[in-house]
Parts: structure tokens; sequence; C-alpha cells
């Protein structure tokens, strides 16, 4: 629950000030103090064992009564706080069990219920939503209690015919805390037991009193606190049991300030904001409109005109009364702006005012009206018969017909008239009365101006980075007789190695080498007798490749004038529909496309599409695939600087091994069984803008 305080301004002002001020807070107040919560509907229902339940409905979550019975005459009466009637009816005729009717009775700030009864009777309250409902049955019924249900129930009736006891339900406050918090605020904090309590927050002179309806303050709580140390609007806070309430009254310094009070939960807090003399000055216009010498009127049954002379002679302005203008007035007004009295009394009469130059003409509302209607259609009758006259009229920086469009586009041409463009002369020819022409050429002065150039450039950065490790090995046995069985050959590839290429064992018997074709490697030959061969190689590659494409592209345009911009080539591709094949063309370019708008301050804003393509792999089909990088955005950048608008960044990692089953996940042997490969590709796209306004000194 949060409750707003309108924002008041504590100034020094002359009486009558003073008591306009205390008027004015009443009234905002009432408005504050005006009910939230509406109860639209109320009905009843019997129940078994003589119960009664009364329901009712709210359009929001109702608050919790503070109840009450009274014995002689038998009666329950609650009272909800904050609630307003909806009901076209005052009461409501129930006849049932131990209740003979509800009457409901209106006051400021809340809603009291009566349910008049038969006899004393107990009873319990409790809400479901948006509904409150009363269950009202005799003593004898065996409803429980308060204690036991909780729920407002009232103890059996005294022999005295007194108002009953009951269990006490009120509020407590329970604690008051003051702080200095950021800004020079001081912050009044109101600890309660429930949130219950109702909260009317008044000034009244120079305080500000919170009182809580329904809430009980125990004495050690009663008593001053002085604040003047902490250097905050607030000096006091008094605290005071006002019968079954409680009144808080904060004493404020003579320092102007404003002040916000608001609930949380149990917690009710109001911050004193102190305040600059400008912030005072603010509010205070923003309270009190009239701005006039301070008069004091105080006349009995006096001539109207009479009053107005006076306010005219206090307002050094000549006055023009019509004559219908007439009767008297009683009116007392002391320390009142003179521009405030004239209102009040323009508004008492059914009069109204226009103020030329100095000269202050008053008349009936509805004369003035007539009069100025009047004056219109002279005007328009004149303007009809006004003699057309042609001019020619010479457009410096944009183009005549566009002109003609924004002058039309005003409908500053009549009926009577006409206008035309010529744009290889850069002229246009108006034909209209000596007024309209003038009030053309004033339009085209505010439209006909040179329009300042923007040059955008952009900068498209791709960098790419790849490394590529290979490494296999290949080997073979072999059988010949080579000198005598005994022999080393070391060559550059196995295939020199063989002793004898008629040799049914001379071929390979593991080819695990490097895949690239340009790799280093050696080879070995071993024969260790005459009709055997061991040849080995080895391969192994390793690639390091970086490559960064930077495009630019640049154009130039005019403030508010879409640009364009691109380069590139066309794809042919095959397309078949129906059985038929056609050759279509796919655009494959580097294009900006920018809209610039020069806001105040040489910022520049643009309305952006950025697009890079370039040729990828060729497809299974034979056909090309084409790599997509477009960037579309709405950008404000500051004349010359650049901003980078976006990047892509990708980064592909592989590992790839190829081996003999079982025999490659050998321990050290299982390196002659397999081969291993491993590549690591990194890509990266920036896109950078820099829009520069075209100076004069530039293009000179």
């Amino acid at each position: 629950m949060k409750i707003w305080v309108p924002m008041m301004t504590k100034v020094r002002v002359y009486t009558n000030l003073r008591w306009l001020s205390i008027a004015l807070v009443s009234l905002l107040l009432s408005e504050w103090a005006a009910a939230d919560v509406l109860m639209k509907n109320a009905n009843f229902v019997a129940l078994p064992g003589g119960k009664v339940e009364i329901r009712f409905d709210f359009d929001s979550a109702p608050p919790s009564p503070q109840a009450y019975m009274i014995n002689q005459p038998a009666r329950i009466v609650m009272d909800l706080w904050g609630v307003e009637s909806d009901l076209t009816s005052r009461s409501l005729d129930v006849k049932t069990g131990q209740v003979d009717g509800i009457n409901f009775a209106q006051t400021e700030g809340r809603l009291r219920i009566v349910a008049n009864l038969y006899e004393p009777s107990s009873y319990k309250t409790f809400s479901e939503g948006n509904s409150l409902f009363v269950v009202v049955q005799s003593n004898n019924s065996g409803l429980p209690s308060t204690s036991e249900a909780s729920e407002n129930v009232v103890s059996k009736a005294s022999d005295s015919g007194s108002a009953t006891a009951f269990v006490d339900a009120r509020s407590k406050v329970q604690g008051m805390d003051f702080e200095r918090v950021e800004g020079g605020v001081g912050r009044v904090t109101i600890t309660m037991s429930d949130d219950k309590a109702g909260v009317d927050i008044q000034e009244e002179g120079n305080n500000v009193v919170v009182n809580l309806v329904g809430a009980d303050l125990s004495r050690a709580l009663e008593q001053r606190v002085d604040v003047q140390d902490f250097v905050t609007p607030v000096m006091f806070i008094d605290s005071m049991a006002n019968g079954g309430n409680t009144s808080i009254l904060i004493k404020p310094s003579a320092e102007p300030y404003e002040y916000l009070a608001y609930q949380t939960d149990n917690q009710l807090i109001l911050d004193f904001k102190p305040l600059s003399q400008a912030e005072k000055d603010e509010r205070t216009k923003e309270l009190f409109e009239f701005t006039g010498e301070q008069i004091d009127l105080n006349f009995q049954n006096v001539e109207l005109r009479s009053v107005l002379q006076i306010i005219a002679e206090v307002a050094e302005l000549n006055l023009v009364v019509s004559d219908s203008v007439g009767g008297n007035i009683t009116l007392r007004l002391k320390n009142v702006p003179w521009d405030q009295a004239l209102d009040i009394v323009l508004k008492t009469e059914g009069l109204d005012q226009r103020t030329v130059g100095n000269v202050l003409l008053i008349a009936p509302a509805d004369e003035i009206a007539q009069r100025e209607q009047a004056e219109l259609e002279s005007s328009q009758k004149v303007e009809q018969l006004a003699p057309l006259r042609t001019e020619f009229i010479q457009v410096d920086y944009r183009k005549a017909s566009e002109m003609m469009g924004t002058v039309q586009g005003a409908k500053l041409v009549s009926e009577r008239g006409f206008i035309m463009a010529d744009d290889e002369t850069n002229v246009l020819m108006v034909r209209e009365t000596a007024n309209a022409i003038q009030e053309i050429r004033e339009t085209l002065q505010r439209f006909d101006v040179e329009v300042e150039q923007v040059l955008i450039e952009a900068r498209l950065v791709n960098a790419t980075s790849n490394v590529t490790k290979d490494l296999g090995i290949k080997w073979g046995f072999g059988y010949n007789d080579v000198d005598n069985g005994k022999g080393w050959i070391v060559s550059q590839d196995q295939s020199s190695i063989d002793f004898s290429s008629t040799s049914p064992t001379s071929g390979l018997n593991v080819d695990l080498g490097a895949t690239a074709t340009n790799v280093g490697q050696i080879a070995i030959g071993f024969a260790p007798g005459a009709s055997t061969l061991i040849g080995l190689e080895l391969s192994a590659l390793e690639a390091d490749g970086k490559a960064e494409i930077v495009s630019q592209p640049k154009i130039l345009t005019t403030n508010g004038k879409k640009a364009l911009i691109q380069s590139g080539s066309e794809i042919p591709y095959q397309t078949v529909e129906d059985g038929e094949v056609n050759i279509e063309f796919k655009d494959v370019v580097l294009s900006l496309d920018v809209t610039p708008r020069i806001n105040p301050g040489d910022r520049i804003a643009m309305e952006l599409l950025i697009k890079q393509d370039s040729i990828g792999q060729v497809l299974a089909n034979g056909e090309l695939s084409i790599d997509n990088n477009e960037l579309q955005t709405t950008v404000v950048v500051p004349d010359g600087q650049t901003i980078v608008l976006g990047g892509v960044f990708k980064h592909e990692t592989s590992d790839s091994v190829n081996k003999v089953p079982l025999l490659g996940d050998l321990p050290i042997m299982g390196a002659l069984f397999r081969n291993k490969e491993s590549t690591s590709e990194k890509t990266e796209l920036l896109i950078f803008i820099t829009p520069k306004l075209v100076r004069n000194s530039l293009s000179q």
C-alpha cells in the first residue's frame, strides 16, 4: 500500500496567500482522500442453524473493517476506511435470523455499515478475494469467539445494556525512527504492528500532522524528539494519543521543502527534501499561476463597472467595457493578485476578456465569440475579393517542382490562384493575392536552404588464420638377393628402395602417409639378406596460412537522402520449373546502403544496410555457393568518429586419426600403424563506420 501526498512548497507569503494555500491543500487532500475502493453490491443468504451470511462485493480487495457491537439497541457497526458506496440504496432489508436490516452511511474517508439486530448476537467477519463476509448468529448457537477464530467476534452482551467488550484488535505504533539520507533528506519512519490503520496526512499551519486512525500509542512513545542536529528540514517530532487514534506532529524548519509519504507493509515513511530558491519558485508557480500585484477589494453591492475600473488601474491597462456589461457585485478579497481577482469577477458574471497591447477589452463571452466570428468572416470576404497578382520566385537550392509540392501540401494556394514550377530555370510562377504571396515567400525561405552533405565511410575487415599438421608413415617388407644378401639403401621415396620391381613381396604393407601432396618425406631401406627387404617412408606436413581482406566502400550524400553504392558480379545458376530449365543470376556484391540524418550537436543518425558477398565452394551439382555477410542497423555517431558496428568471430578445430585396427592402438609400436591430422582455422569479421560532415572549407 502506497500513499502519495501532493508535494507542497513552504513559502512565506501574505496572509491571503497562506489562507489560499491552506484551501488549496484541503482541496488536494480531499481529492487524495477519495475512496480507492468501491462497494458494488450487497446481499445476504440464510444458512442452517439460524445463521445469516451477509456478503459485500467491492471492485478490489476491501480493507479490514473496524467493528464493534452495541447492545441497546442491538447493532453491529463496521467502519471501512477508504471505501465508498456505489449502491443506489442506503439500506438493505434482511428480516432473516437475528438481522432486521442493514444501513449504509457515507462520511468523509470511510463507509459505515450498521446491521440492526433483533437481539445481541455473535458475529465474525472474513474476506475472500474482493468480497467481505459477515456471519451473524445467536449467542447460544456456538459461534466461535474472537480469541478462537481471530475474526473480530464479540463476547456475550452485558446486562447493563452498554457496548459489549471485545478483544482489542487495533493497530499499535511500535516505534518511530529518524535518519538523514542522501541529499540532506530527513526521513521519518513510523513502524506499526500491521497495515490496517487508516492514514490521514494534513498540513496545518507550519506543521505536517500524521493521523493514524485506529492505532494505539504507548506512553513510552508519547514524547517529543529533537532532530535539529541532523541538518534536515525536520526540527521536531511530537507523538501523542488522541482517543482511540494516534497523532504525530512533524514540525519543519522555516526553509522551503517538499515531502513525500508512502507506506510499505507496516511501515509509514515520510521524506522531507530541502528545496533551493529556484525549485521553490517553480513549485510556487505550479501551485499558484497568478502573478499580478496584490490588491484588496471589499465591496457590498457595488457597480460591476467600478470594480473593473479599479482592477484596470492597478494593472496599468486601458479599459474598454461593452455596453452590455452591467449590474452590481458583492465581493471581499484581501491580498489577492489583480489577475486572479479579475478572473474571479469575470467567471462569476459570465464575462470574458481580450488583451490587445495595453488595452483590456471586457464583454460577455458570447458577444466576444460573435465578434471574433464576424471578424473572421470579414477577413475571408476581403481575401476572396482581393486582386490577384503574378510573381516569379527563384528557387536557389532545391528543385522548383519539389518546392511546389511543399507549398501545395501546406495549402497556401487558394482556389482562385495557381502555382507552376519550371525545373530548367528553377523558378516558381505564383498567381495569388499579395498576402498569400508573402506567406509563400516566407515558407520558401524556411525550406529553400542549402542542405549539408555527409561522407559515410565503411570498413569491413575479414581476417583468416589456419594451421594444419599431418604426420603419416608408409612401410613394407620385400625379399630379393642383392649384393650377396647384404646392403642398405637410403632414398627419397619408398619406391626406389625396392631391390626388384618383379619381386612378389616388394609391395607396401602399411600405407598411412600424409594426405597432402607437397610434404616432407624420407625413405629408408634395409636388406639384411640376399632375398629380403624392409622399406620405411615417413611423411609430415605443417602448413600455416594467414589472410586479411579489407573492403572500404565510401559514399557522399545530402542530409536525409538515401544513398547506395555496390560493386560485384552476377553468378548464373540453373532453375527447373515444370520441366523447363532456366538460367537466373545471383548478385555477389559489396554494397553500402545508408540514409543519414544530422542531429543537433553534429551527431549523425544513420540507417545502414551493409552487404559483403563472396563466392564459396563448388557444390556437388557443379554450381557455386555464395557466402553472405550482412549488417542492418540504426546508429548515432558524432561527426568524424569511428565506431564498431558489429563483428563475427568463428574458430574451427578438427583432429583426425587413421589407423590399422588393433595394431594402431598398441603402445609405442602403434605409431607405425596410424596417421594423425590436426587442423585449426579462425575467421573474424569486423565492420566499422565513420561519418563526416562536409564543411564549406573542405569543399573549397
